[in-house]
């Protein structure tokens, strides 16, 4: 009897585990009921267990039914969906897959790429639905023209209402069901709208069937002709419902079926030239959207995507050629001055980057964007009041911009108006609780102030935000050593380097800090890693002397001067003023003599 209950509760334990999975996923009410049963009789199977009591007929058809029987059910029901939705769409998307009404609608997201409508798609499906009755001819065509007008003007849930209506009324019609799936994917169903589509195809595909036993004749090859070659179209809004839902093998297939039935969609080409450069295989994206510029040089979209590939690969002159081509084709257009604004920044043309930002401006008065880089062009020409001006302008527009506010915060500092600086890396770090940067630069300007007590309260809390930072320990170790606090230094330092093992200046310091709490093997170890991470030699084995010179070790102390000196020759003047070397004066003006 102990094996048989230990067992149910392990089939129990299971099935709840993919019941507690399956309401994560669709979060439905039937689920959460299900798993509260499913729970009750665990809790009965684990208390009779451990009570070592018999339970009644009643309560083990209980947890059978609640913690066995309806879980099953639910995983049948799953099975069957998952087979439907394969069968619908053409391809795996998990064994529990969410309602698509809820879960695919995302009406706040970019399209990246968007459908494609039949411009003859109401003739079309006039004939395609030729056996109605006359009475009924001119009712339909005017909802049809009615659902067209709808989707043109942007109201896709009523075109969408009403193209279902419309199949719902007459039947299966792969053109009703193209605009439907159309009208669906502007409502961001894009899952939804992969079904439709494969629906198109299949009536298609019946309807050619139908033709091809039909008797043969020149019209119905004709119409056969007609619906193969409109095939692309489908092809290539499956691969676009792909594209935006992130499934870009599936999205490269359609697309390449949609070129082979036409080879001069360059539309297609489009798709293909961002799958492509979504996996970072730039060279053959820019192949495609070259291709595509040799038919059409004046496709704006293209220019623009091929400009910014440009960037990506760091060829900047083609870059900037076809950001200036798209400001040509389309001066009204903002998004070529924006690109060709950043190009120029980064090449640090920043006169030229201004005049670019200011036309931008002119189209978009009130984007944040704008003013915000205009303001960072002004600050590299040394502009500091236009710099101010237009980072204020930027801020009225986008009061909650911590980088607004962190960089206006670099321009007072310049100016030395430090407490309004202060003021402002401090707003930026209450928008932006781990905002590194500002505690750095908060840091730092406190202790440029000789407020080395508020620095390190700085620094405390930016590590309390961001702990994995090693610029926060570093510059907190700084402040301790100028506070002659070296142990507490040192500890500091050493987690930062915990933290960042890459930043070399660290090991000097350690190596400093050392030094001073008369801990010399361990800073004779730290200068060694100094050395080993190619700091300044010079300066290295100087220190490395002095530390040596403490430890009463003149001949190794020597070695290190003369490797510093010949490095550097001007660190002797620093070796003839520190009396760490005295000892070794008579040696040195041996030197000098040789």
């Amino acid at each position: 009897m102990f094996l048989l209950t230990a067992f149910n509760m392990v089939i129990l334990v299971v099935l709840l585990v993919y019941v507690f999975y399956r309401l994560l996923k669709t979060k439905s009410l039937v689920t959460l009921v299900s798993f509260t049963l499913q729970l009750s009789a665990l809790t009965i199977v684990v208390l009779s267990l451990i009570n070592q009591v018999q339970t009644s007929n009643n309560v083990e058809l209980f947890y059978l039914f609640c913690g066995v029987v309806l879980p099953c059910l639910l995983i049948a029901s799953d099975y069957r969906s998952m087979i439907r939705k394969i069968k619908e769409k053409g391809s795996f998307e998990g064994f529990i897959t969410v309602d698509q009404n809820t879960a695919d609608r995302n009406e706040d997201a970019a399209e990246i790429m968007s459908v494609i409508s039949d411009e003859t798609f109401v003739n079309d499906t006039i004939s395609e639905l030729g056996f109605i009755k006359e009475e009924l001819y001119r009712g339909i065509r005017k909802k049809l023209v009615q659902a067209e007008h709808l989707y043109s003007d942007g109201n896709f849930d009523d075109a969408c209402e009403l193209y279902g209506n419309l199949i719902a009324l007459v039947g299966s019609s792969s053109n009703l069901y193209f605009s439907y799936a159309n009208a669906t994917f502007k409502k961001g169903m894009y899952s939804e709208a992969q079904g439709y589509y494969r629906k198109v195809l299949e009536l298609n595909g019946q309807l050619i069937e139908q033709l091809k036993k039909a008797a043969h004749n020149s019209s119905n090859s004709e119409v056969i002709s007609k619906i193969q070659s409109k095939q692309y179209l489908v092809y290539y809004n499956i691969g676009v419902t792909y594209l935006n839902i992130g499934k870009l093998d599936f999205a490269l297939e359609n697309f390449q079926k949609a070129l082979e039935i036409n080879p001069g969609f360059n539309i297609a080409k489009e798709g293909i030239g961002r799958i492509f450069a979504e996996r970072g295989n730039k060279i053959e994206a820019v192949k495609y959207y070259e291709d595509i510029l040799e038919k059409d040089g004046n496709n704006y979209v293209i220019s623009l995507l091929l400009g910014k590939l440009f960037m990506e690969l760091e060829d900047m002159g083609q870059a900037e050629t076809c950001f200036r081509k798209c400001i040509k084709l389309s001066p009204e257009k903002s998004e070529g001055y924006a690109e060709l604004g950043k190009l120029l920044m980064a090449r640090k043309h920043y006169e030229q980057a201004a005049k670019v930002y200011k036309s931008y401006i002119a189209i978009n008065e009130t984007d944040y964007s704008g003013h915000y880089n205009l303001a960072g062009c002004y600050f590299r020409l040394k502009e500091p009041d236009r710099a101010v001006l237009e980072y204020k302008r930027a801020l009225e527009l986008n009061p909650d911009s911590h980088n607004c506010l962190f960089n206006l915060a670099l321009v007072y500092e310049d100016m030395g108006e430090y407490d309004k600086a202060i003021d402002l890396y401090k707003s930026a770090i209450l928008i932006k609780i781990d905002f590194v940067d500002a505690y750095n630069n908060l840091g730092i300007l406190f202790s440029k102030i000789q407020s080395p007590m508020e620095a390190l309260a700085t620094y405390t809390n930016g590590i309390k935000a961001c702990s994995d930072n090693g610029g926060l320990y570093y510059n907190m170790g700084v402040v301790l050593f100028d506070l002659r606090r070296y142990q507490d230094a040192a500890d500091v330092f050493r987690r930062a380097i915990e933290k960042n093992p890459g930043d070399t200046d660290v090991y000097y310091y350690l190596g400093a800090s050392l030094t001073e709490a008369k801990k010399y093997d361990e800073a004779i170890k730290a200068y060694g890693r100094a050395l080993d991470q190619n700091m300044s030699e010079a300066e290295i084995y100087y220190n490395i002397a002095a530390v040596y010179a403490l430890m009463k070790k003149q001949d190794i102390a020597m070695d290190n001067l003369k490797k510093a000196i010949s490095i550097n020759p001007d660190i002797k003047q620093q070796v003839y003023v520190n009396n760490v070397f005295d000892f070794l004066q008579g040696q040195l003006l041996m030197l000098e003599e040789n």
